[in-house]
């Protein structure tokens, strides 16, 4: 078959199935753009000579003359058989094609054509096969077109950069407000997609695109300054990964007019998406600062490098403070295997003191975030203590002076040191290992406080942040306790000294939430209302223990100041119900807490009333004792002692109710809730995890 014969049967083919049963083909042969295909074929020898060749199958064998009726010919549709035909180019099998078969491929060619044209604004039905679309710009801008069809349409065609020269415009991000305020999941992105044909796809770093797509800017650079300050001044002091004097630099140039780089562009946006709703702004804005972020994530992401580490911190934070956006356990999860390729946790050299210090201070916050998700919903480390042998940041202040004890990494260098203390102990805990003896619980417990003790005492107080050198060293150091001695897998019935340990911390944890909520400065996030709940579930545990050991009169372990032991059960519920104002799902947890302190405050009650009945009983036998007795001269020398007084009896939680009635009925708790809230911390980390999609 000679190659003229090949490429006129190619041509009948595609209008056969195009003209059949379908709209009018686009299609034209080149010779005569406007003329009747089949007229055009017909007038030609060549083609009534070979016009047979592309008869199906079945009339083929019989030698009979086809009318090409699509999807079956008459003569097929008679004997009741599947009209194929031969496939079109070089005949490499016998096998034959449906006619389906090939209008189905060309329809899905057509649909991949449009999902291109809609996604990028390029328009490839014109272009030959081989065409390059990608003009100068990004080279890597074809590898991201797979991860655009999988999401269906979630990932916005405007964190796509347009190749120079296709004529496609850069489409505008979703709107702010068609993100759910009180929605929870991941909407954009997830970082499984941005990375998942990297996996498949595994490239050298390339140069990222000189330009970003559209920037957002507040009312004045002034403003601009105003609210990342309370960035770099609350989270900055825990999670110190971006420089602040670099950062400020940046945002003078952006402000000026200048259009920044992609890293640049991610890290200003997201900064100041986290600093709104730190600050309790109007989180439509701050929503608008992360999608305009998220345009340039995956030209952030697309290199193994520092950028792509600060674009994963900033992701993370911004998730920890909103309600929406990717997972925050499984962007820590792909920071630090991203630092492990890196490098970062092996000490090594660097080329400047400055690329090195940085590198620290990234890896050194993911590992502080890295032990504090982890433990709150009870997952495993991402990385254990012993294969980090990088040594930690040095305290140099922003012009580059070296200042120990008075600079602005003073603070995240003290929590660092606590954080591997931290770990320790959860390592040591929260394991599958056997469980050890009494004494040897005891001693490790005694080691590791001895040591929570030293480096509360040696914390330095910086002046420049005052406040998170005191009352935030006291937090870290009250919920560091709560961790050592709550009940754990290798120590499920602590003993006095832990319950003791326990209740005190759990007010202090308490108290310091509450100063925040009093001056309107409590971040409403899931991280303050996992603490707030385990410190409140922390004091209903420590009173069951005090219940049970009434019960079988033994003197109670913790004796607390009533007062402000009821003020921290109170305080509890007041931040339980103001979370569920501002957070579906939590009025229940609000409700389930206040019922359950509710009855332990009436078996206490109801304990004490016994007690109070008991000691009168004895008193009245003891008195009939005396009068039965024959009376006898009094004894100078021995004097009796004024009975005790009797104890105060137990108010309920809330003064307005009355939790013990006249019957004396004992009000009873649910055991298999009892056994949630006080003897397992699992089912609550489970089910915040899954509600907030952790």
């Amino acid at each position: 078959m000679n190659t003229g014969n090949k490429d006129f049967r190619d041509q009948l083919g595609k209008f056969r199935l195009e003209s059949m049963g379908g709209p009018t083909p686009t299609w034209s042969h080149p010779t005569q753009p406007t003329a009747d295909p089949i007229s055009a074929l017909a007038s030609t020898p060549a083609s009534r000579s070979k016009r047979v060749s592309t008869a199906c199958d079945f009339c083929r064998k019989r030698k009979k003359k086809c009318d090409f009726r699509y999807p079956n010919c008459s003569a097929c549709t008679r004997a009741g058989v599947r009209c194929t035909i031969p496939p079109p180019g070089p005949q490499l099998t016998n096998t034959s094609v449906p006619r389906d078969q090939l209008e189905n491929l060309q329809k899905r060619v057509q649909w991949l054509e449009e999902v291109v044209r809609r996604k990028s604004g390029i328009s490839v039905t014109d272009l030959a096969t081989g065409t390059p679309v990608d003009g100068e710009g990004d080279p890597n801008w074809w590898y991201q077109v797979p991860a655009m069809i999988a999401t269906g349409g979630r990932t916005s065609a405007a964190s796509i950069p347009s190749p120079a020269g296709s004529g496609g415009s850069s489409a505008t991000a979703a709107p702010p407000g068609s993100e759910s305020s009180t929605g929870v999941g991941t909407e954009l992105p997830n970082v499984g997609e941005i990375f998942r044909d990297q996996l498949e796809h595994r490239r050298p770093s390339v140069a990222r695109p000189s330009a970003a797509p559209r920037v957002l800017r507040l009312s004045s650079l002034e403003e601009a300054a105003r609210v990342t300050g309370q960035y770099f001044d609350s989270m900055g002091y825990q999670y110190p990964f971006i420089s602040r004097p670099e950062f400020m630099n940046h945002l003078r140039h952006i402000y000026s007019g200048d259009v920044p780089s992609p890293e640049v562009h991610n890290t200003y946006h997201i900064i100041i998406a986290i600093s709104l709703l730190i600050g309790s702004a109007d989180l439509t804005e701050a929503a608008e600062f992360y999608h305009a972020s998220q345009e340039t994530l995956p030209a952030a992401l697309q290199n193994e490098d520092l950028p792509a580490m600060r674009a994963l911190l900033g992701l993370a934070l911004y998730t920890m403070f909103a309600t929406s956006g990717p997972s925050i356990w499984h962007v820590l999860g792909a920071a630090m295997r991203l630092a492990i390729s890196l490098g970062l946790h092996k000490a090594r050299s660097y080329e400047s003191v400055a690329e090195e210090e940085m590198a620290k201070r990234a890896f050194w916050s993911l590992y502080n975030l890295d032990r504090l998700i982890a433990s709150t919903l009870g997952r495993p480390l991402g990385i254990a203590d012993d294969d980090i042998s990088v040594s930690l940041p040095r305290e140099l202040n922003d012009d580059g002076t070296e200042a120990p004890g008075a600079s602005a990494m003073t603070i995240p260098l003290q929590v660092i040191r606590l954080r591997r203390i931290f770990s320790r102990i959860y390592r040591y805990l929260y394991s599958s290992l056997p469980r050890p003896s009494s004494s040897e619980i005891g001693a490790a417990l005694g080691q590791f406080r001895r040591e929570v003790d030293e480096w509360r005492m040696s914390a330095p107080v910086y002046p420049s942040a005052l406040l998170y050198s005191t009352s935030y060293y006291d937090y870290l150091y009250y919920t560091t306790l709560l961790l050592m001695y709550r009940p754990s897998p290798r120590n499920p019935t602590p003993d006095v000294n832990s319950i003791v340990s326990c209740g005190d911390s759990s007010i202090q944890v308490i108290r310091s939430y509450w100063d925040s909520f009093s001056v309107g400065k409590l971040k409403w996030i899931w991280l303050t209302l996992s603490q707030v709940y385990f410190a409140g579930i922390t004091i209903l545990w420590c009173l069951e223990q005090n219940a049970r050991c009434l019960r079988e009169c033994r003197p109670t372990p913790w004796n607390p100041d009533e007062q402000m032991m009821r003020r921290g059960i109170q305080a509890v519920i007041v931040l339980l119900e103001e979370f569920g104002k501002r957070r579906p799902g939590v009025d229940r947890l609000a409700e389930t807490f206040r019922h359950q302190s509710t009855m332990i405050f009436s078996q206490m009650a109801y304990q004490q009333q016994q007690l109070e009945e008991q000691q009168r009983h004895q008193q009245h036998q003891q008195q009939q004792q005396q009068q039965t007795q024959p009376l006898v001269p009094p004894q100078s020398s021995i004097s009796l002692a004024p009975p005790p007084a009797p104890p105060v009896p137990l108010a309920p939680v809330l003064d307005d109710v009355l939790l013990v009635d006249a019957s004396g009925a004992m009000p009873m708790i649910d055991p298999h809730m009892a056994e949630q809230l006080f003897y397992s911390y699992n089912w609550f980390q489970e089910e915040m995890a899954t509600y907030y999609t952790l």
